[in-house]
């Protein structure tokens, strides 16, 4: 249990926790975005709520036996970034694709309690916006899409610096936009965005359309390394997935005319491989000029953006703060 504070300063730390049904991250780091030390462990199959808490507080604390060798002061906020729909008024996960166990969890009342700090926390996607808003690719920009690749395709929207919450934190879910009759269906239905266009769908797409290529224990990163080595059976899968998420992103396009888009991790790694025929789709899609069209972008923070979701949470909460 640590010590309580009322507010965060600018030397102030924060404890981060970026949590899916893959993996925990939970990393040690600043209001600027500075990250001191980090730690990942792998999520048991079918893990319920109370489990992941145990887990989470063993790696928390072996990650502030870090720190404090390092003369690192306690952190005085902890800041969560988690899958799933989550209410950020009332701190409640009603329910989670890659958490099927879990509904209607009080996650922020139980890491309050337990780490006796205030809890800043956020979906995953609106946290992969703010991450891009104040340290990657979103600085400056009015009007920016985040569109989060794992575990599900989502969308984090983001305007004047405000994000877009709905009651019960359902709003985003764009990968369950069916494309197809049939295909590959990630943590969805076939044929949806998610299929297509997610960390799980790519991966699922290789397999389906080149079941023969890949070794059986091969992921999705030696596909795309595949891919930027100039695979063409890899480079054809990431083409398909890009088209699809283009198609995908149109209506979103047309509804909020954002300034800019950014593709989170993992599809920021494929660069041009992914964008090229998502931007071609897209405008395809929208019958929009290029001067009207959003510019489609990697995530400049990219293989860092998970760190950085972890605390962006309360960095948004201590400046929206100090602007008030």
């Amino acid at each position: 249990m640590l010590r309580k504070e009322n507010s965060l300063n600018g030397s102030s730390n924060i404890l981060g926790i970026n949590l899916d049904g893959d993996r925990l991250l939970v990393v040690y780091g600043s209001p600027t975005g500075t990250v001191y030390e980090r730690l990942s462990a792998p999520i048991p199959a079918q893990a319920n709520f109370a489990a992941v808490l145990e887990l989470i507080m063993v790696q928390a604390d072996r990650l502030l036996t870090l720190t404090q060798a390092q003369h690192l002061a306690l952190p005085e906020r902890v800041s969560l970034a988690i899958s799933g729909n989550l209410d950020p008024e009332t701190g409640v996960l009603s329910s989670a694709v890659d958490f099927p166990t879990w509904k209607q969890e009080p996650v922020r009342s139980q890491l309050s309690l337990r780490f006796n700090l205030p809890v800043a926390l956020e979906q995953k996607a609106n946290a992969g916006a703010l991450a891009e808003y104040y340290f990657g690719s979103g600085q400056n920009v009015r009007n920016l899409v985040f569109i989060g690749m794992s575990p599900t395709v989502r969308a984090g929207i983001l305007t004047n610096g405000r994000l877009y919450h709905n009651t019960g934190g359902t709003a985003g879910q764009l990968g369950k936009l069916r494309l197809a009759g049939e295909g590959p269906a990630g943590l969805g239905k076939p044929g949806t965005l998610s299929g297509f266009a997610s960390a799980a769908g790519m991966l699922e797409l290789a397999r389906l359309r080149y079941p023969q290529h890949w070794e059986d224990d091969a992921d999705l990163f030696q596909i795309i390394r595949d891919a930027q080595n100039g695979d063409p059976f890899a480079q054809e899968v990431f083409a398909e997935a890009g088209t699809q998420l283009g198609r995908g992103l149109a209506a979103l396009v047309h509804l909020l005319q954002p300034d800019v888009m950014v593709i989170g991790f993992p599809g920021c790694l494929l660069d041009e491989e992914l964008l090229k025929p998502a931007r071609a789709a897209l405008a395809a899609a929208t019958e929009l000029a290029e001067s009207a069209l959003p510019r489609l972008i990697p995530s400049a923070l990219c293989a860092r953006l998970p760190e950085l979701e972890a605390i962006a949470p309360a960095i948004h909460q201590f400046r929206t703060q100090n602007k008030e």
